[in-house]
């Protein structure tokens, strides 16, 4: 009788089911790149010609447009800047995000500027503000709000984003494009993985490892061939902190995880905090350098600007 109770218990015990904790495989964070995907509703007017940066009007410079088909007010504006180290890249990088925050209902204008093989700093900078002062210009036309301009940029483009910010109110910087009877100033900027100084330990020990090399650097081209040692002082020019001042705006600032997060911006943030200017930061978890145009984080990357926009404009 004994026995019998046994294996009928027996029966009842292997008879429940194992309940276990599930397994997930381990998953690598998505690095494809997210490609543009125009939906209804935003308008794209790519390569309208926004300044000349010869007196003979031949070099011509053009940007893409991406704004919000249906508006009931004026859009607010963000002029994108692409990276690539001043050497490389063109407006089609940040297609992707220009589209996306055309979605959330901002007039996107992604320019082209002149690259250091074709001319070094501070080209780049002229070109930039031009299309500052082109988008003001052309606010009514294509129904920007001339009041609530960001600049944003990645890497290279996140300099000049973030050296468009520090100058405000500075008129050396302005070159001899077009419109110049418009201000080139900014009310917000968007810095991700863009260099504030360009003197920084890491930067100046890459571009002595490069001096000697055939090779050399994309900042020493940028730079018109002048090294760090050298008494040019265009490096200490080419630093947004040199620049920043009273009338820097707010600015927020990205970084991915796997590429010197905040190191770039320390002395900038002291100096921001000496003017009391508002400032933000967002990591961005396992990322690389440069994130914002793949699937993990491209969405993350539109909510952080979208959000950081949204309380420096005063958006409802």
């Amino acid at each position: 009788m004994r026995v019998k109770v046994y294996l009928i218990f027996f029966f009842f015990i292997s008879s429940i089911p194992t309940i276990q904790a599930e397994k997930k495989p381990f998953s690598k964070p998505d690095r494809s790149r997210v490609k543009p995907d125009m939906h209804e509703g935003i308008i794209r007017e790519p390569h309208v010609i926004y300044t000349y940066v010869d007196e003979k009007k031949r070099r011509r410079l053009t940007l893409d447009i991406y704004r919000p088909d249906k508006s009931t007010s004026p859009n607010p504006a963000i002029v994108m800047f692409f990276g690539g180290g001043w050497q490389n890249g063109r407006p089609g990088i940040f297609a992707s995000l220009a589209q996306g925050m055309a979605q959330r209902g901002y007039a996107c204008i992604v320019p082209e500027y002149r690259l250091s093989g074709e001319k070094p700093f501070p080209a780049a900078v002229h070109d930039s503000k031009a299309a500052i002062r082109w988008t003001r210009r052309n606010a009514k036309r294509f129904n920007i709000d001339p009041h609530r301009i960001a600049s944003m940029g990645g890497s290279a483009g996140g300099h000049l984003a973030g050296f468009l910010a520090a100058t405000n109110g500075i008129k050396r910087f302005e070159g001899k494009g077009d419109n110049r009877t418009y201000s080139s100033e900014v009310q917000a900027a968007i810095v991700m993985c863009g260099p504030m100084s360009l003197l920084l330990p890491h930067i100046v020990e890459r571009i002595e490892k490069a001096a000697g090399k055939a090779e050399g650097d994309a900042i020493i081209d940028f730079m018109g061939g002048a090294l760090p040692g050298q008494k040019t002082g265009v490096y200490v020019e080419a630093s947004p902190l040199t620049h920043i001042n009273e009338k820097t705006p707010p600015m927020l600032f990205i970084d991915g995880e796997f590429d010197r997060p905040k190191t770039r911006y320390t002395e900038f943030w002291s100096k921001m905090d000496k003017y009391k200017i508002p400032r933000e930061f967002v990591l961005m978890p396992k990322a690389p350098h440069p994130f914002w145009g793949m699937r993990e984080w491209f969405l993350p990357t539109l909510d952080a600007v979208d959000t950081f926009l949204k309380k420096h404009f005063l958006i409802k």
